[in-house]
Order: C-alpha cells, then sequence, then structure tokens
C-alpha cells in the first residue's frame, strides 16, 4: 500500500528547480530576465549576461543585464550586435553561435569588437538567437570569463535547455504584451464613449469603468463607500441576484434588468442592465455592467443604445442627457426641473448641440436620435 504521507519528493538533480519554473511562469519581461539571469549565474562561469529585444534590424531598442560580480576591469555592457551582424546575415535564423565562430568566419570581427570595448574582461561570448519567423526577436549574450577555455557536456546540455525554456517564454510574453497593448486600445475606446459601462468579476470588484460609469458611482456612493468599487446601494442587489444564479446559472447571453431607488434621493432611479460572459466559470466570471438613468418620464430616449452612441460622442456627457430629453419632447422648463438647472443653461446647450450635431430645430433632433 503506498502511504503518501512519508513521501518526499527528491530535492533538484541541479538545484535549479525553483529558477526554471520561475522562467515558465514569466508574464512580463523584468521577472523573465529575474529568473534567466538567475539561472545562468549558476549554471555557467560568466562574466556578464544580458538580453537584448525589440530589435530593429540588429539595433536592440531594449536591454536587460547583470553582472554576476562587481569586477575592477572597467567593464562595459555591450549594447548593440554590430560585432555579430554580418555573421547573423551569412546565417539567418541560426539558434546560436559564438564570438570564436564569428572571427573564424569574420577577419574584421575584433576590430569591430575593439571598437566596442577596448578591454572587455571576457574571453568568449556565446549568443542565443530568437527568431519570430524571419525577424532576429531577442538575443541573449552570455559572456564567459576568461579562464574558462571550453563549455563542459553539462553546461551545453543546459543550454540547450535554456534555449527551450526562453523561447516559449519569450513567445507567451510577446503575445501577452501584445493582449496587453488591444485591451488598452479598447479601454480608452470605451472610456469616452457616453456609456456607463463597468466589467466586475464574480466577488464585483471592477476590472473596467468608463468616465461616465465613474460619473454615475460618485452620484449613488455614500461616504462610507470605497473609491473604485461599486457603490452598496447597487452592490447589495447584485450580490443577491448572483447568488440567486449559482443554482441555476443563466443561458449564455442572457440579460437581466434592476430598476433601483437611490437610498436618499427619493425618486431617483437608475437602471441596471447586467449581462454574463457566455464563458463564464465559478472560477472566472465576469459581468458587464450598464447603468442609465430611469427618470420619471419613461419616454427619455435611449441615449447608451448602439445606434445612437455614435451620433452623440461629439456631445458632452451634460449636453446628451440633454439632447436625449429634447428629443423625448420635453420642454426647456421641465428639462431645467429634472437636471436641476436653470433654463438659461439648458438653453445655451440646446444650441450647442444643435450646432454639434448639425440639426436646425427639436422636430429634426427628435428624428435624428429617435
Amino acid at each position: 500500500m503506498l502511504m503518501l504521507d512519508s513521501f518526499s519528493p527528491p530535492p533538484p538533480a541541479d538545484g535549479m528547480a525553483m529558477e526554471r519554473a520561475a522562467l515558465v511562469k514569466s508574464l512580463d519581461m523584468a521577472t523573465l530576465w529575474q529568473s534567466c539571469s538567475s539561472l545562468i549565474s549558476k549554471a555557467l562561469p560568466c562574466h556578464s549576461c544580458s538580453l537584448l529585444f525589440d530589435i530593429d534590424g540588429y539595433q536592440p531598442n531594449q536591454g536587460r543585464h547583470h553582472l554576476t560580480e562587481t569586477r575592477d576591469d572597467g567593464a562595459r555592457l555591450v549594447t548593440s550586435l554590430d560585432v555579430a551582424a554580418p555573421y547573423l546575415d551569412a546565417n539567418p535564423r541560426i539558434r546560436w553561435y559564438t564570438f570564436s565562430q564569428i572571427a573564424s568566419q569574420d577577419a574584421l570581427a575584433s576590430e569591430r569588437l575593439r571598437a566596442q570595448n577596448p578591454t572587455p574582461g571576457w574571453r568568449d561570448f556565446i549568443h542565443l538567437a530568437f527568431w519570430d519567423g524571419t525577424r532576429l526577436e531577442a538575443v541573449l549574450s552570455i559572456r564567459l570569463l576568461p579562464e574558462h577555455t571550453g563549455l563542459s557536456e553539462s553546461e551545453l546540455s543546459f543550454l540547450t535547455d535554456l534555449y527551450t525554456l526562453l523561447d516559449a517564454s519569450l513567445h507567451r510574453i510577446r503575445l501577452l504584451e501584445s493582449d496587453r497593448v488591444r485591451h488598452q486600445a479598447i479601454e480608452a475606446l470605451l472610456y469616452d464613449l457616453p456609456l456607463a459601462a463597468i466589467l466586475v468579476d464574480g466577488n464585483l470588484v471592477p476590472s473596467y469603468m468608463s468616465r461616465e460609469a465613474k460619473r454615475a458611482c460618485r452620484l449613488w456612493s455614500e461616504d462610507t463607500d470605497k473609491n473604485g468599487y461599486l457603490p452598496r446601494c447597487l452592490e447589495t442587489p447584485l450580490r443577491q441576484w448572483i447568488e440567486g444564479t449559482r443554482a441555476a446559472p443563466p443561458p449564455p447571453g442572457n440579460r437581466t434588468t434592476f430598476t433601483l431607488e437611490h437610498p436618499r434621493r427619493p425618486g431617483q432611479r437608475l437602471r441596471l442592465e447586467i449581462s454574463s460572459s457566455p464563458a463564464n466559470t465559478s472560477r472566472h466570471s465576469q459581468h458587464l455592467l450598464i447603468l442609465a438613468p430611469d427618470g420619471d418620464d419613461n419616454r427619455q430616449v435611449d441615449i447608451d443604445s448602439p445606434r445612437v452612441l455614435p451620433l452623440l460622442k461629439c456631445l458632452s456627457p451634460s449636453e446628451r442627457k440633454v439632447a436625449g430629453l429634447v428629443a423625448a419632447g420635453l420642454r426647456n422648463d421641465a428639462i431645467a426641473e429634472q437636471l436641476c438647472r436653470s433654463r438659461k443653461t439648458i438653453e445655451s446647450q440646446i444650441s450647442s448641440i444643435f450646432r454639434k450635431l448639425n440639426v436646425a430645430n427639436r422636430t429634426q433632433l427628435a428624428r435624428l436620435l429617435n
């Protein structure tokens, strides 16, 4: 009978399992380099190492560097690939090479090296080259100590293993960076749209809020509510709804709408629409919330509809509200009373709305938005 409670796994053979695991789990270049440089320092007698990336031609725009110890030789860390460029042209998509290999084929290599660093403080370098198709994506430069004249079989095996790990990690981080840039662009676009949108997780913690949503949350927040979180008067009914759906989850694409009364302002209501991601799971649930005022006059134009949104993008948030009420048929006095503004302010805003939307009167505005 196998007894697991008395079982202890054997220690890693080379004592570098933690660094390997950290390299595999890295989600950005900083953590990747920390684990990678630690691995190299343990496995190889290196003077220094660098990871050069974001390469344009053979010129890296970014780099990470590591010196294994403080040295008195005035070592300068190379931040270009000028020494290796002709060799890379002659050997496209090569995975690794050394300075000795370059010098054996290129009589000017030593001269280019001296131009970069007259006293390098190391004997030879090893470059691991990583490619994205035919484009050089990154180069790991490992500079060996002067007294180290060759690599052992175990050191060569380490480099082979390191190349595989680092190649996969760089590919993963490149995809993550691409996703981050795309998400930032989408968030920047949504932030300026006249839509009060909030994305929350299963615990109702917001990961994204549009400008309009932040403004709506401020209006509905109490003094004790935390900034950046849902006001409790919104969170409580949502949490009750989520608890009620645990036994019978809503079908994909299902939407639920609440109409909430402000706890301290009678007559002020908010329409809250919640839709859940079709791929929701208990651990990774995501809910999209759309907030919209729900006044006493139900004729108000839905300024958050996909058709109306692009038309109103040129208006300020305040003007969008006024435009919706005008298109719904309310007169200036009623709009001023509902929005707690002066009639003169409303008249000025209506003139601005007409000019921005290129309409001449209330009838044309109603036709545009209805």
